[in-house]
């Protein structure tokens, strides 16, 4: 099940994507994060494989700066990536992501999909209400009393028996694009933070089929000029 798209991009745009993991989107020019392709990592903070950005320039993102110049890119792409931010280390990422960037689409799991998995590269328990990003430190939660129920859903998730994702898709991820500024409200209990998911207004809703479809295709094969296409020397003049 998907929703109507909110990646508003223009062919003109330049995209730039945080975080890209295994599975960068198809429309992303160039890659920023904080690993590179020899770093020694766990492949869960990636999408379950290695980092891969299929051609498309990497830059290393130091001391949680993005390495270039203000206003920079067009849009955005940041998927997955908050729940794996120390909860601390947040508002520094948003500083950078609107300082870079004119728009900016922010995805990341909703919060029963922790509560289910709890999985240990996820640090933050993170939705959207009325279009402000709501956070919660899992250190601050009681999930560790769940951890048999945890370890069960997990055991059928690898047999392939049972996964939230195939059977309750809607539960998983949200995503929302943002122009400007970027609300983050940094809670401090469990109780705040269900009290606010739960007064919730916001409608449900990620990328469009059309999307999902792309970004699983090389993207060589889709919109060749316009996209994945950029060398690091075309970025040269952009960064800091």
């Amino acid at each position: 099940m998907f929703f109507p798209h909110l990646m508003n991009i223009k062919s003109s745009d330049l995209v730039l994507e945080i975080g890209p993991g295994a599975y960068p989107y198809w429309r992303s020019d160039c890659c920023a994060d904080i690993f590179d392709e020899s770093s020694q990592v766990d492949h869960t903070q990636f999408g379950g494989g290695e980092l891969n950005t299929k051609g498309k320039p990497l830059f290393k993102i130091e001391r949680g700066k993005l390495p270039f110049k203000d206003g920079s890119f067009d849009y955005i792409i940041c998927s997955h990536v908050f729940e794996h931010v120390s909860i601390s280390d947040l508002p520094q990422l948003v500083s950078e992501i609107k300082r870079v960037g004119n728009r900016a689409y922010i995805e990341f799991p909703r919060p029963l999909y922790d509560y289910i998995y709890d999985f240990e590269v996820h640090l933050n328990l993170l939705d959207i209400v009325d279009g402000e990003i709501i956070c919660l430190d899992k250190k601050k939660t009681n999930l560790s009393m769940m951890k048999k129920f945890t370890e069960y859903s997990l055991s059928l998730r690898k047999r392939d028996l049972f996964s939230i994702d195939a059977y309750f898709p809607g539960t998983v991820a949200v995503g929302l694009e943002f122009a400007g500024d970027i609300p983050l409200r940094i809670v401090e209990s469990e109780q705040e933070f269900w009290e606010k998911v739960f007064s919730n207004s916001y409608v449900l809703r990620r990328p469009s089929v059309g999307w999902q479809i792309a970004n699983k295709m090389h993207p060589k094969r889709i919109l060749k000029t316009i996209a994945g296409e950029k060398s690091k020397d075309f970025f040269s003049t952009r960064l800091i």
